[in-house]
């Protein structure tokens, strides 16, 4: 049951140093969405799924599903804020 333990605290730990300074952190999150740096989106997924998993491990449904919910949102309004600068920025026929 340890063994149980240090995984989801080694998912949890990874998971938010991931996620967390691309979303919380100003600077981050203007790196993000401003600058739209592909690494930074990933690091923030990666980072919200391992959240996500951790809770799943820990049986704690509300956590995953927030945190599930958190990831596919960002998702969403990545590729919209994506497809909204590809239209603002094409070339007038």
């Amino acid at each position: 049951m340890r063994d149980h333990g240090r995984v989801t605290t080694a998912l949890l730990v990874i998971g938010y140093v991931l996620a967390v300074p691309f979303t919380l952190f100003y600077p981050g999150f203007l790196r993000l969405w401003r600058r739209r740096e592909a690494w930074t989106f990933l690091a923030a997924q990666l980072g919200a799924v391992l959240i996500t998993l951790a809770f799943v491990r820990k049986g704690q449904a509300l956590g995953a599903v927030i945190n599930g919910g958190w990831a596919v949102g960002l998702t969403i309004a990545y590729v919209l804020e994506g497809i909204k600068r590809a239209r603002s920025s094409a070339p007038a026929p």
